[in-house]
């Protein structure tokens, strides 16, 4: 088609696990359009966002981003989308203990329900409420080593920014390099026609 280039890139499909309000909806916004707000609706059932950027080498990459809702009547849609996933981001809150003692068993589900260990970041978010901290960062540590993702536990503020893209873009690194050169992994065709002006999708739901 005249006018129409057709470019295959790799695609990290991301999906966010962890309990309620714990900000993977934040975490989400904070990486695709380097926004704020505390504004955001509860997430229900699943809901994703897309976000096209570059590895270090240069090659191309698509990011989609699936939110989740934390509460347990949709846990079960949860664990279909794991299937889908090349990569997981396991939140917790700094200010919520409960939400951190969760995470290992959102960690064995992970592990009951896909087919494979997939590359995995842990993250401890709202690092910013320091006066509300109740999970230090020494406990954070200490779970990843022991759910073996040691090199891979950041703590992250979606409020001023800190550690969002560089954990995000950790697991993009981690899925490239697991599934950047199989044949089996999903890609998608990207069409760029200079001659139309793109869509901006109106209906982005609210996440949470």
């Amino acid at each position: 088609m005249s006018g129409v280039d057709k470019k295959k890139i790799f695609d990290a499909q991301i999906i966010t696990l962890g309990e309620g309000k714990v900000g993977k909806t934040s975490l989400i916004f904070r990486y695709i359009d380097d926004t704020f707000t505390l504004d955001y609706l509860s997430t229900i059932g699943i809901d994703s966002k897309v976000k096209k950027t570059k590895l270090k080498n240069g090659e191309d990459i698509r990011v989609k981003l699936f939110d989740t809702a934390g509460q347990e009547r949709f846990k079960s849609i949860t664990i279909n989308y794991i299937k889908k996933a090349n990569g997981i981001l396991l939140v917790y809150d700094l200010t919520d203990e409960e939400s951190f003692k969760k995470i290992e068993t959102w960690y064995e589900n992970l592990s009951r329900d896909s087919n494979n260990i997939l590359p995995i970041v842990l993250i401890g978010n709202k690092s910013d409420l320091k006066e509300d901290r109740v999970v230090s960062t020494e406990e954070g540590k200490e779970l990843a080593k022991k759910l073996k993702i040691e090199n891979h536990f950041f703590e992250t503020s979606c409020k001023d920014g800190e550690n969002v893209h560089e954990a995000i873009n950790d697991l993009v690194q981690q899925i490239y390099d697991k599934f950047g050169n199989k044949d089996e992994n999903p890609s998608f065709e990207i069409k760029s026609d200079k001659h139309k002006k793109g869509k901006k999708d109106k209906k982005d739901k609210k996440f949470c």
